[in-house]
């Protein structure tokens, strides 16, 4: 399979020179480092793979609530991160979501009331600028995963 993927690879470079992703690890990393003065964009969100899966990190955040200021739990899932920290095949990852998905209710209904089921159910239609840090960190082996899919870079 790696010969045929190579000769295709090879083919496809022979046939168009100019033939750069729009979206990938590298254009998103040439967007970040633009040299442009003023600092527009700080961070490359992406997805990671587990095999042929998109990988989903949980976590819980606090709120308060309503008028008894009581504490509540929220738990937030998600397939966009950024990394915070490398520790040799260990990462740390933030996991970023959108402002709509951290409304702070007894009940939230992404993807027809399931926890947010895929990247797409994330992602779709959503306004680039509504994504946001959660504050929520995990710790991740990076030997588990097989791909990563980087999005465009934003400011964060």
């Amino acid at each position: 399979m790696e010969d045929v993927l190579r000769a295709i690879l090879e083919a496809q470079k022979k046939a168009k020179k100019e033939d750069h992703c729009k979206t990938s690890c590298e254009h998103s990393i040439k967007d970040l480092r633009s040299g442009k003065r003023k600092v527009t964009k700080n961070t490359i969100p992406f997805i990671l793979y587990c095999g042929c899966e998109p990988f989903k990190g949980t976590g819980v955040l606090t709120y308060s609530c309503c008028k008894n200021k009581k504490k509540k739990f929220k738990t937030v899932d998600s397939f966009i991160f950024k990394i915070k920290e490398l520790k040799g095949k260990c990462a740390v990852l933030e996991l970023l979501a959108f402002k709509c998905d951290l409304k702070y209710s007894a009940v939230t209904k992404p993807c027809d009331g399931h926890n947010v089921c895929s990247p797409s159910c994330q992602m779709d239609g959503k306004c680039v600028d509504d994504l946001i840090k959660t504050g929520i960190c995990i710790n991740v082996d990076l030997s588990s995963f097989q791909a990563v899919s980087c999005l465009p870079a934003v400011k964060l």
